[in-house]
């Protein structure tokens, strides 16, 4: 019985949606402009970093508030500069882009 239970180690490796992944769908979702999965996704993550930096975590992000598709030319652009970065997961990138463009300077 437990046998069955057992999962290949393969099994375990998280699946995730890359930096250079997320930067095709936004690049398609740009051309037809239209604001769909793109957008929703990177306007998710700037709301949970503002609210880290709004309680004064570095690891947030400051600043005003955006236009819409602005963001997704601020992550676009982050991407094409950054090629390296282009197997990480894809919050490791917007999260990366959006800090560079949104910095919370520390308070002393």
């Amino acid at each position: 019985m437990l046998a069955c239970l057992a999962l290949p180690s393969a099994a375990a490796q998280p699946r995730y949606e890359t930096v250079a992944q997320f930067y095709r769908t936004c690049v398609d979702e740009t051309s037809r402009k239209v604001n769909g999965r793109c957008e929703a996704y990177l306007s998710g993550a700037a709301e949970t970093l503002s609210a880290f930096g709004n309680g004064g975590s570095e690891a947030g992000i400051c600043g005003r508030g955006v236009r819409s598709g602005e963001l997704s030319r601020i992550f676009l652009a982050w991407a094409v500069e950054n090629r390296h970065a282009a197997n990480l997961p894809r919050l490791a990138g917007v999260t990366m882009a959006l800090r560079q463009r949104f910095p919370c300077r520390p308070t002393t």
